[in-house]
C-alpha cells in the first residue's frame, strides 16, 4: 500500500477495552483490501458528533507504529458523511478500476 493517501469509507462503531481512552472508534468498511480490525487515527469530534455507524469518507493512508498498523488522517481534514448506497458504490467502483 505504502505512504500514500487515498480515500477510505470508514465508519464508526462501539469499542470498549484496547488501549483508547475513547468508546467511539473508526474502522474501514469491507472491500477496500484493508482489514476491518484495523483503527482509524481521527478527530474524535468527528467520531463523537454523529450518531454510532455514520459512514465517513476521508483521505487516509496506512501509519506503522511500534504498536499496530492503523489509518491516519489528520483531524484538521475535511471529511464527507456518506450513506451506505454511497460506501457501496465507491467501493464497487474501486474494486471495478482495480485499484485499492
Amino acid at each position: 500500500m505504502g505512504d500514500y493517501y487515498r480515500n477510505v469509507i470508514i465508519e464508526t462503531f462501539h469499542h470498549t477495552g484496547g488501549s483508547s481512552k475513547h468508546s467511539i472508534r473508526a474502522r474501514p468498511l469491507l472491500g477496500q483490501g484493508l482489514s476491518t480490525s484495523m483503527r482509524v487515527e481521527c478527530s474524535s469530534s468527528m467520531r463523537e458528533g454523529h450518531p454510532l455507524g455514520t459512514l465517513f469518507k476521508v483521505r487516509a493512508k496506512i501509519k506503522n507504529t511500534v504498536q499496530e498498523l492503523h489509518l491516519y488522517t489528520s483531524w484538521q481534514w475535511a471529511y464527507e458523511i456518506i450513506n451506505a448506497q454511497e460506501a457501496a458504490d465507491f467501493i464497487a467502483k474501486k474494486r471495478s478500476m482495480g485499484k485499492k
